[in-house]
């Protein structure tokens, strides 16, 4: 006896098209047990979650191969009924719904673009048509493409086309690059495509991957997929390019939604404390080391500038390269020019002999 439908999360009897519905009409011509199979095999029951071919088999007492066999068979029937109007129509919306990606898109952006409500069982009923479909195939290859469908193998191997170029390039490179640079970089080495299909393409890889802030690298740099808090930090102050307060990064972490977690600012300012690559230049306020910002006191920024010159340095310009590297007020830097370590010579100063 099939297993009765459960209500929710499945499309109000209204939805004549709704991909549900045709669904169930598709399977509606097959004896009991083989609906309860597909509908097993596809999600199609109270749970909306696929089930594997040993386990539908342990179900039904028959081997995995049995049920393979069964779906195979069934699919016979089931392709007359694709031939009806209401297949036709969501065969459609489907092919539509690819087509507009250049003939491939992920799985995931199908389903969200043509389920924007999130209803499981119209997830599961989107599959089950794909699978039906003749025009269209699902695709994908471990570390290269991601699960995506096409309406033509022969895009699929231009796909792999860009993947290929794409990873050679950011590996030599080793720099993050824009979408206009990407793909003016891809257009080079790949003259017959259009802007539009390598950016079709690059949205299904696998290896190659954008951040949160729309740059494209490998999916294990960390500026593409960033792990720990440090990681975070670091991205953070690499997309805004200037110096920030521990509490405007952990702001901007959140903001970004760089984790799933809570961000508390003061772990943040723990994890700057702890790590060379962050230098603090005012109060609470973080640079990269790598802008040329190093650590010390103002103390030891001025000691530093004096001890390249061998004239005294005047008190203006003084302060002024002081507050290329630190954040700090001019009276800060006054008090430190009066300690024992410095002398004024005329408008100047210079280290003390």
């Amino acid at each position: 006896m099939i297993e009765a439908m459960n209500l929710k999360n499945r499309p109000k009897g209204d939805q004549i098209n709704s991909f549900f519905n045709v669904a169930e009409k598709v399977l509606s011509q097959l004896p009991a047990r083989t609906q309860l199979i597909f509908k097993k095999r596809f999600g199609l029951l109270d749970d909306f979650i696929p089930e594997t071919l040993e386990n539908i088999g342990v179900d039904c007492q028959v081997t995995r191969e049995r049920i393979r066999q069964i779906i195979a068979d069934a699919k016979k029937h089931i392709d007359k009924k694709c031939e009806e109007a209401e297949f036709q129509e969501v065969e459609k919306r489907l092919l539509f719904a690819v087509e507009k990606k250049c003939g491939i898109i992920k799985e995931v952006d199908l389903l969200a673009e043509l389920n924007p409500q999130g209803l499981r069982s119209e997830e599961s009923a989107i599959r089950f048509l794909v699978d039906c479909s003749k025009k269209i195939y699902a695709v994908s290859q471990r570390n290269k493409i991601e699960k995506a469908w096409t309406t033509s193998l022969n895009i699929l191997e231009k796909a792999l086309g860009v993947a290929e170029n794409a990873k050679r390039m950011l590996l030599e490179g080793k720099n993050l690059l824009s979408d206009d640079e990407i793909s003016k970089e891809l257009l080079l080495c790949l003259p017959g495509f259009s802007k539009k299909e390598i950016a079709s393409y690059l949205n299904i890889l696998a290896e190659v991957k954008k951040n949160k802030f729309g740059k494209w690298g490998m999916r294990n740099w960390s500026e593409i997929n960033p792990k720990g808090s440090r990681e975070k930090i670091y991205l953070v102050l690499k997309e805004e390019n200037r110096p920030l307060h521990f509490i405007q990064i952990a702001k901007l972490i959140e903001k970004h939604k760089l984790g799933t977690k809570k961000i508390h600012p003061q772990t943040i300012h723990n994890e700057l404390i702890k790590d060379t690559r962050f230098v603090l230049i005012g109060r609470g306020i973080y640079a990269l080391s790598e802008w040329g910002y190093f650590s010390g006191t103002v103390k030891d920024v001025l000691r530093g500038i004096l001890e390249k010159s061998e004239e005294p340095i005047e008190r203006e310009t003084l302060i002024e390269k002081t507050l290329e590297v630190r954040e700090v007020k001019r009276t800060t830097i006054m008090i430190n020019l009066n300690s024992k370590h410095f002398e004024k010579v005329g408008s100047g100063y210079r280290l003390k002999k």
